[in-house]
């Protein structure tokens, strides 16, 4: 399978990495738990903004934890339609099966990559297949 880095070119990189930092803003994060969020090795969305613009390379892990962003946001945007849900699910916590009372934010702020797409597969599948 291909990795992100290999199937992307920089400005593709950079266009998902700039959609994952509006959604996350979108969601009520501030720029200190983006960083957390997105495993960057700065204190400061400015200095991830400048990065993500030079000819730096982000990892694996944080593309696909970029590119799971765009795939949470996708979904949720194709549950909800009311502004209030938009921007809070991420924050509430949630009884869906592969959440486990968890807030998407926790997930993606404690766990590993590796349980963000576990979740996402099983949220994937509940939205697709509610009955």
């Amino acid at each position: 399978m291909a990795t992100f880095s290999e199937t992307m070119n920089s400005q593709e990189q950079l266009d998902l990495v700039l959609k994952a930092v509006q959604t996350l803003e979108n969601w009520g994060v501030d720029s200190a738990r983006t960083v957390c969020i997105l495993q960057l090795n700065t204190d400061s969305l400015a200095k991830f903004l400048d990065f993500a613009k030079s000819d730096d390379k982000f990892t694996e892990d944080q593309l696909r934890r970029i590119d799971l962003i765009a795939s949470f946001d996708s979904i949720i945007k194709s549950i909800f339609r009311s502004p209030s849900n938009l921007r809070n699910f991420a924050s509430y916590p949630n009884g869906n099966a592969g959440f486990d009372g968890r807030s998407l934010l926790e997930i993606m702020e404690v766990y590993d990559t590796n349980e963000w797409q576990r979740v996402y597969l099983i949220f994937k599948a509940e939205m697709m297949n509610p009955w």
